[in-house]
């Protein structure tokens, strides 16, 4: 059986880099220009910008047996606004009474009509997709917030004829160096029973690191990742641009200053400090304007989840950052990809990308 064609959605370049590593055909749709100019350095297939146009005109989707789909985050996020997560009910709302099945503008204007802003409304268009052009295969990813809308869409696509399985997945188990925790559906047509993929690597338990899963290999280290080899020393959460720019390059003070930075982490005498105080809420953590203690790991832990959240060494003076190259690493990007861009483009194109070694991971279970 040859690979799947996929459609991807929101494509950003994280499936597109799983995709290429499966040997499978990918066509994305994308419309940041920088995460375009991205996929045209790297060899992908963008074949349209906005994911409404192709609901709108048929004819400009390409002939798919895989549909991928990673909605826009950011109002659904826990680091959000949280605009997102108050229309929950009304985006479950939407898929209950079948608007998923109306054509052209239709289903947006019936989002707008339910109240829902133009980036949340954009949760339900992959279901649109799927019903309208029928795909053997289906992997849909977003934040964990998202996992009651992404059970409703399993309810769906099953009357649609599709085996379906729907989860949280922790990165971690993956071989991705970070703790991410994503909610994903993956379905298939074929006759096979879909399922997620399993664990690989350990689960990290913050709270007892020493910890590890029997039968699977342990989680890898920010130290392994980076192959920086340091011990038990506090590390940086890996930031994605604000205003004020993104991931700024590690070097302060002239050429010896990775030097001085590796003397500094031996003594001890840098912390890790993060751009806004969490706090701990069941398995989450949410932003707080309390000044409530900074999350610390060692290096020899996993980084926590690589955001779009600016973050730095600093012994309260002198601060510094992380590399492109660093983070991109912390996000399971291979060495070499060409991630076009200033260094705030560059930084959002990381932070919100889908790790491709889980999307690897999700994508062989998917469709094998």
């Amino acid at each position: 059986m040859s690979a799947p064609i996929a459609l991807d959605l929101f494509a950003g370049t994280g499936w597109g880099v799983a995709c290429k590593a499966l040997g499978m055909e990918e066509h994305g749709v994308e419309i940041m220009p920088e995460a375009i100019a991205s996929r045209d350095a790297a060899g992908m297939s963008t074949v349209y910008r906005d994911v409404w146009d192709g609901l709108e005109d048929p004819d400009l989707i390409p002939a798919h047996d895989l549909l991928i789909a990673s909605p826009p985050c950011q109002t659904f996020s826990v680091a959000g606004r949280g605009a997102g997560r108050a229309a929950l009910d009304d985006v479950l709302k939407l898929i209950a009474t079948d608007a998923w099945a109306l054509k052209g503008t239709a289903l947006r204007d019936a989002a707008v009509d339910a109240g829902l802003d133009d980036r949340t409304a954009l949760i339900i268009s992959p279901l649109a997709y799927v019903a309208h052009a029928g795909p053997t295969f289906v992997a849909l990813e977003q934040v964990p917030t998202v996992l009651p809308v992404w059970l409703a869409v399993g309810d769906v696509l099953r009357r649609l004829g599709y085996s379906v399985d729907v989860g949280v997945l922790n990165a971690e188990q993956h071989g991705v160096p970070q703790t991410r925790r994503r909610a994903i559906l993956v379905a298939r047509n074929d006759g096979e029973q879909a399922r997620l993929p399993t664990p690989t690597h350990s689960r990290y338990y913050s709270r007892d690191p020493k910890r590890l899963d029997p039968g699977v290999r342990s989680w890898v280290s920010m130290a392994e990742a980076l192959d920086w080899g340091m011990t038990e020393r506090p590390y940086f959460t890996v930031a994605a641009g604000t205003s004020a720019g993104g991931v700024d390059p590690a070097y302060i003070g002239g050429s010896g200053a990775r030097a001085m930075l590796m003397r500094e982490f031996d003594t001890g005498r840098w912390r890790y400090r993060s751009n806004y105080s969490t706090t701990a809420r069941g398995d989450l953590t949410a932003p707080t304007g309390n000044k409530l203690p900074r999350t610390e790991r060692p290096l020899t832990h996993p980084a926590v989840t690589v955001t779009g959240k600016r973050a730095a060494w600093t012994d309260g003076e002198r601060v510094v950052r992380l590399t492109d190259a660093e983070a991109a690493t912390l996000q399971s990007y291979p060495a070499d990809f060409p991630f076009q861009g200033a260094r705030g483009p560059v930084a959002q194109q990381i932070g919100n990308a889908v790790p491709p070694v889980l999307a690897e991971a999700v994508l062989r279970a998917a469709t094998t």
